[in-house]
């Protein structure tokens, strides 16, 4: 899996084996021929597909104007003042989303490497479609990078195309609950510009490296969205699986 070059790899491992466990288990009598396997992930909470709370960034160490270091702990944040949270007090996310197919306004299967969004590309997108976008909804947002995930992981670690801070701006103009983008990190060509705009400015829940490429090949520009983040007490981010109902 590619992840983010600040990043621990991810790891996944068994730790118990049906044959050793069904030794021991016989050893101490506790149910003889019975066995299980069990496995470990070791992993940070911003690889493959996930899901950032505002609290993930911050400038001058502040989100949404409230400094949040005196609410970080080792084990994760705390008693933070709303409308600041953490994982533990996200929802079952239920909301109607609009896919903005930025390469099939352009013409083109993928955006060119390291390409800006723009917002006349994301008004482009929206009109070409027929789709408008309502306070609340989810806005996803494809590059064509998605496809990269499993095929070329220099390609999608290092020359995504994405937003461009007034495209950032004018995501967050339309006050989605959630935005979603099918690259590694928001933003082209600083990613921390438009994750300011989106996390520490607006407070708007953010999602990267979702697949978009069956809703764009199906045309399917309005679905509803399903997402179920894990509720991990004082974290600022999840893994994710999000699924789209069209």
């Amino acid at each position: 899996m590619p992840v983010h070059p600040f990043d621990p790899p991810f790891q996944f491992f068994l730790y118990r084996y049906h044959e050793y466990v069904r030794k021991s288990f016989d050893e101490m009598g506790i149910q003889p021929g019975f066995s299980d396997a069990i496995s470990l992930i070791v992993t940070s909470m911003h690889s493959g597909t996930h899901f950032d709370l505002p609290i993930h960034m911050s400038e001058d160490l502040k989100v949404m104007g409230i400094d949040v270091t005196p609410y970080q702990r080792d084990t994760g944040f705390v008693n933070l003042p709303e409308p600041l949270h953490s994982m533990e007090k996200v929802p079952p996310l239920l909301l109607r989303a609009v896919l903005l197919d930025v390469p099939a306004y352009k013409g083109v299967d993928v955006l060119p490497e390291r390409y800006a969004i723009t917002p006349d590309d994301l008004e482009g997108a929206a009109a070409t479609q027929g789709v408008s976008i309502g306070e609340g909804d989810c806005i996803l947002i494809r590059t064509g990078y998605g496809r990269y995930f499993e095929t070329d992981r220099d390609t999608y670690l290092n020359k995504w195309a994405g937003l461009d801070d007034e495209a950032a701006r004018w995501v967050a103009a339309r006050r989605p609950k959630l935005v979603g983008i099918d690259n590694l990190s928001l933003g082209v060509p600083a990613p921390f510009t438009s994750h300011r705009v989106i996390l520490v400015e607006a407070g708007i829940y953010l999602m990267k490296s979702l697949t978009l490429e069956t809703l764009a090949a199906d045309r399917t520009y309005v679905s509803t969205v399903v997402v179920l983040p894990l509720k991990i007490k004082g974290g600022e981010a999840s893994l994710i699986r999000p699924i789209a109902i069209a």
